[in-house]
């Protein structure tokens, strides 16, 4: 698209990082990572540690998209992870600085891998 700067990122988390976390108790690690509502989210499945690594990895992969385009000044708990009405996964950032930015953003999970891509275009 003319007039538009894209930035691609991709992660992948080991799931069990995050089931030391639950098994833990460590709330203070997930209370800076992520928001309320992805809280929220993760733990009303059965397999938590498995959508919460795919929501780190989505946040990682969108740090690494905005940064490709020279954006490095944004927080994970900034970024928030969502579900469409299909259930396709959306970032959005809750910053007034990136209202100009589209996200797109893919995320999958095995039993001990996380993995997710993210495309970020700016408009120009």
């Amino acid at each position: 698209m003319k007039g538009s700067i894209f930035g691609i990122g991709a992660d992948i988390e080991n799931v069990d990082r995050f089931e030391k976390f639950i098994s833990s108790g460590n709330n203070s690690v997930l209370n800076r990572i992520f928001t309320q509502s992805e809280i929220e989210y993760c733990f009303s499945k059965s397999k938590i540690a498995q959508y919460l690594a795919a929501r780190y990895a989505g946040k990682e992969a969108v740090v690494k998209a905005l940064t490709s385009i020279g954006k490095t000044k944004v927080d994970y708990r900034e970024i928030e992870i969502t579900n469409n009405g299909n259930g396709v996964p959306m970032a959005r950032i809750n910053n007034e600085e990136y209202s100009n930015l589209q996200i797109y953003l893919t995320l999958s999970h095995s039993s001990d891998k996380a993995i997710a891509f993210a495309i970020a275009i700016e408009k120009h």
